[in-house]
């Protein structure tokens, strides 16, 4: 699951090398990208063709990603002298669709969360609605095989600052068991936040 959210943030760095590039895309609903149900036709259907894509193995299975990124010099970021961008991370397993993860620095939808509270969360007590009401509804979801658990969900909350060439960037990965009660948390903090 990590190597997969790292794509994310490579994908926006990988957009801001670029200059103004990438693929321009509208954030789709999430309705429109159900876990086990959505296929990679569909999303190019509606978000066109992806900035980058990659096939490879995740917990054993073949996966295909699709990744869409976007950075716009001529956008204002939810910080001052940050690169405006935004990412999607879409991970298909037999053509369904089993992790997508959304990163925005963008003012209008920035998917900034105060990872400080991570510290809070309690494996085996806390619960997915607990979750939401620390962090907010998840900019991103998975399941197996993008996730070990076979009978879990992850919820996945990003966000990339980007000034000059120089990426901050902060992941939470919660996996929740059957009953939403978190099996397994994960935080990550690197960069230097200004």
């Amino acid at each position: 699951m990590k190597a997969l959210i790292e794509w994310c943030g490579l994908l926006a760095i990988a957009a801001v090398m670029a200059g103004c590039a990438g693929t321009k895309f509208v954030r789709p609903s999430d309705g429109d990208l159900e876990l086990g149900k959505t296929t990679e036709q569909q999303v190019m259907a509606k978000l066109g063709k992806p900035f980058q894509q990659a096939t490879g193995l995740t917990n054993g299975k073949s996966t295909r990603t699709l990744g869409y990124a976007y950075a716009s010099f001529g956008a204002q970021s939810k910080n001052a002298g940050v690169t405006p961008v935004n990412a999607l991370t879409l991970v298909f397993h037999e053509d369904r669709l089993v992790s997508r993860t959304y990163m925005s620095n963008l003012k209008e939808d920035a998917t900034d969360f105060d990872g400080s509270r991570a510290a809070a969360i309690q494996v085996g007590k806390t619960t997915q609605a607990q979750i939401r009401t620390m962090f907010g509804p998840a900019p991103g979801e998975a399941i197996y095989p993008a996730i070990k658990q076979p009978n879990g969900k992850a919820l996945i909350y990003t966000y990339q600052e980007m000034r000059g060439f120089t990426p901050s960037t902060r992941v939470l990965t919660v996996v929740l068991d059957p009953q939403g009660t978190v099996a397994d948390v994960d935080y990550q903090n690197q960069g230097t936040w200004k």
